[in-house]
């Protein structure tokens, strides 16, 4: 079953869209069908993971995970290339 991801950082551009493309080229050769990557900015979070359509929050901003029911991981590891293998794996163990 395809798993769709909420990619959230500060304005949901630039970091959000680099996010994005790693998980597209990297997910599947850990076995993870992707179904949707949306963006979307810090503020808007909350209220799209609570719609139900999404499988887990990866973000590059701090968020409250208190509002959220999904898993939500936050990360810099994409922008730095430090610790991305180990991020992928824990997003795959997630989903």
């Amino acid at each position: 079953m395809p798993s769709n991801i909420l990619v959230v950082c500060g304005t949901s551009v630039a970091t959000s869209t680099v996010v994005s493309e790693k998980l597209k080229d990297e997910l599947p050769a850990r076995g993870i069908e992707i179904g949707t990557l949306t963006k979307a900015k810090a503020t808007e979070a909350p209220s799209k993971a609570r719609s139900g359509n999404y499988d887990i929050v990866v973000a590059t901003t701090s968020l409250n995970e208190d509002q959220f029911d999904i898993p939500v991981i936050t990360t810099q590891a994409f922008m730095t290339g430090i610790g991305e293998d180990d991020v992928l794996d824990e997003i795959a163990e997630k989903l």
